[in-house]
């Protein structure tokens, strides 16, 4: 059953345990702006030394309040958090914020006491926010916790990992005028996880956009699991500081190698649908459209300017940022051309010619009729609006002023984004002023317009992409021989699965395998090769031997007994120069795949979203050009779509010069079985099916590697 944070944004009554008026203490900043934020409910202040705070009572123990309290703020010494949780919880506190710090990320003694606290809470279910955190912000509430004074009201609301980048945030966010619903410092989040926190502003009426700062990742896989839903509503805008490649795990496995921390940050992100941003203009240029913006149908935008140059910086911006400049209808053009110069193209980007400088109107007219065509999903204004009073005279102040009145109409009537990109974007000019207040872009930069312009795209296509979704639910599902077969492999005391036990785990999970069988001796080894039939294959089979090839333990194209008597004695003398002989269990002989494209299939259990699976070409594409795709299990039939059609060499896979297409439903087939086993085998940490070879029909699995956790 989902918890709920109704009673943390909207408390009854507020107690202050650690309550000061010592100026520039932390509790006398947030005591101070509880009180003067107009915070309708219940204070209660709690100071053993004190009998008076701000003209109001102080009681010495929030056990001698009379009545019970929602929401407890605690900012005291860390040795007297636990008996102050605990006392908070008998009064009957729904949630805790606790601002102190020293605790967990200090070293053991703060995680005793992290876990005192928890253990504290966990008896009535109370929320534990913090510790280490700055508080928080409620409008619905007008509560305010953080200590920060003038925090306007507004649609966005803000989580952050960083007390610092809140304070930060709050102050910018006064310089461009933007209003909050909710804010959360989430500090150590040992009570409460970030995508909780999301989950619950889903829901919540007051907040159109929820945008994100983060520093790492612990819960990674529900994360993705809850933007997702929440995507379906709003958006989810990310900070995620830690791109630098100083973070890359080292790993036994080829899926591992390939997995860089900030990889699958990415691959996640793009799954749940966040828009990812690099820094805070960035953050706030994105949260200020999506919460003023109607989403548009599809990606295909026309440009509008005075000029030839500017279209040409927005086409290529809108190129690069993935927008769709289509050539307009004829019919479409045929109403544009009589607003422009004659003989000047109206078929996109579009050039006024110099007609709009004397008479803005023309932008309108242009404006309207590519709204009314229902293939324009979004218009892209780049140049001077606003300034052209200062190009050619004052009075032209006044036609730029009815022409922003008439494009904010346009924009209501037909429900499409209209951005303007201008170079007199921060000026205080009443024309832009009008755009603004209506909610329209005014963006000082052709690429920031784009960049904007093109995540409401995405975020539109891909909320209409997850709606449609069948999202599997990640239960597991228990495999009796599957464990057995893991149960013998940790007896062992091994982590690695030999191949045929790799083998027996995809079978059991209907993955179609080459023959294949195990020969411990050279007669065995040369019935084995007549029965399978020629060319074959040959490889050593030891627990201790992972890397086959390094171990000269793999022969190829095997075409009569006397290459399998050859074979086999060479494998058994190189391997025993390795290892033990009797680690040595013998060769496993398979017939040579039958011509077509190398592919690398795998998964590695990752720190922050847990089963992560890969997939893209091999050879040099893997090798050198690391052409490959992630995605977090459980895996969606689009998630196992996208994966495949996102490399850059899918185009190898659908045929060109005059190769024949693969046979791509069968890579999707495995990923989707692959999906199904990470997830009901959480012990398994790391797959490698590599090379997969696809064939025109089929594919065949020629090498398979499970470690275990």
């Amino acid at each position: 059953m989902k918890r709920s944070l109704k009673n943390v944004f909207n408390p009854r009554s507020v107690a202050v345990i650690g309550a000061s008026e010592v100026p520039g203490k932390a509790s006398e900043r947030r005591t101070r702006s509880l009180i003067e934020g107009g915070y309708r409910g219940d204070i209660y202040l709690i100071n053993p030394k004190r009998s008076e705070l701000f003209g109001r009572k102080a009681y010495p123990s929030i056990t001698e309040i009379d009545g019970e309290v929602d929401l407890v703020m605690i900012v005291v010494a860390p040795r007297f958090l636990t008996s102050a949780v605990a006392d908070s919880v008998k009064m009957g506190a729904k949630g805790i914020i606790i601002i102190t710090a020293g605790l967990g990320e200090s070293g053991e003694e703060g995680k005793k006491i992290e876990a005192e606290i928890l253990d504290e809470a966990a008896r009535t279910g109370a929320f534990v926010i913090g510790p280490n955190c700055s508080g928080m912000f409620s409008s619905s509430a007008d509560i305010n916790l953080l200590g920060v004074p003038q925090i306007e009201k507004g649609s966005i609301s803000v989580l952050a990992q960083s007390g610092n980048v809140i304070d930060s945030l709050t102050h910018y966010a006064r310089m461009r005028g933007v209003g909050f619903s909710k804010i959360i410092s989430v500090g150590n989040a040992i009570g409460v996880n970030f995508h909780e926190y999301i989950d619950y502003l889903k829901d919540d009426r007051d907040t159109k956009v929820i945008m994100t700062y983060l520093e790492g990742i612990k819960d990674g896989n529900n994360l993705v699991r809850v933007v997702r839903e929440t995507a379906k509503k709003k958006p989810v805008i990310a900070l995620k500081v830690g791109r630098s490649s100083a973070g890359a795990r080292a790993a036994a496995s080829h899926t591992g190698s390939l997995a860089g921390d900030e990889v699958i940050v990415d691959a996640a992100f793009r799954q749940a649908g966040i828009v990812r941003v690099s820094n805070t203009d960035e953050l706030f240029d994105m949260a200020e459209v999506f919460a003023s913006c109607p989403l548009p149908e599809g990606n295909r935008v026309v440009i509008l300017s005075e000029g030839g140059g500017d279209n040409s910086i927005a086409a290529d911006n809108a190129e690069k940022y993935g927008m769709d400049v289509p050539v307009l209808s004829t019919e479409t053009q045929e109403k544009i051309k009589p607003f422009l110069l004659e003989g000047m193209p109206a078929s996109n980007p579009i050039d006024y010619g110099g007609t709009a400088e004397e008479n803005p109107h023309m932008i309108t007219e242009c404006v309207k009729v590519c709204m009314e065509d229902d293939q324009v999903d979004g218009i892209f204004i780049t140049g001077f609006f606003g300034g052209f009073k200062d190009i050619i005279a004052p009075h032209v102040a006044e036609l730029e002023e009815k022409a922003s009145k008439d494009m904010v109409d346009l924009v209501k009537k037909y429900k499409k984004p209209l951005f303007v990109h201008t170079s007199f974007a921060r000026d205080p000019i009443k024309s832009l002023d009008i755009l603004k207040a209506a909610g329209v872009p005014v963006i000082e930069s052709s690429e920031r317009t784009a960049q904007c312009l093109s995540a409401l795209m995405r975020f539109s296509m891909n909320q209409k992409k997850i709606s449609r979704m069948q999202i599997p639910t990640g239960a597991a599902k228990e495999r009796p021989s599957v464990k057995k077969l893991f149960k013998k492999v940790r007896e062992a005391k091994r982590h690695n699965l030999l191949e045929t036990e790799s083998r027996d785990l995809l079978k059991e999970y209907h993955i179609s395998l080459p023959e294949a069988e195990l020969a411990n001796n050279l007669d065995k080894a040369v019935e084995a090769g007549n029965r399978l039939g020629y060319p074959l294959a040959m490889k050593v089979v030891s627990p201790e031997i992972i890397h086959k090839s390094d171990a000269g333990g793999i022969k190829l194209g095997l075409n009569n007994q006397e290459d399998i008597k050859t074979a086999f004695n060479e494998i058994i003398t190189n391997a025993e120069k390795v290892v033990k002989k009797e680690k040595i269990l013998g060769t496993l002989i398979s017939p040579m795949a039958k011509k077509g494209q190398e592919c690398i299939i795998g998964m590695i259990r990752d720190a922050q979203f847990g089963p992560v699976i890969m997939f893209g070409l091999g050879g040099i594409f893997v090798e050198v050009l690391k052409d490959v795709s992630f995605r977090v299990a459980p895996l969606a039939a689009e998630d196992i779509d996208e994966m495949v059609e996102e490399i850059k060499g899918y185009k190898i896979l659908t045929g060109i010069r005059g190769e024949k297409p693969k046979d791509i439903a069968a890579i999707k087939n495995i990923l989707v079985r692959l999906s199904e086993i990470v997830i009901d085998n959480p012990e398994i940490k790391e797959i490698d099916l590599n090379p997969v070879i696809v064939h025109e029909n089929g594919a065949s699995i020629v090498d398979s590697r499970v470690i275990l956790g």
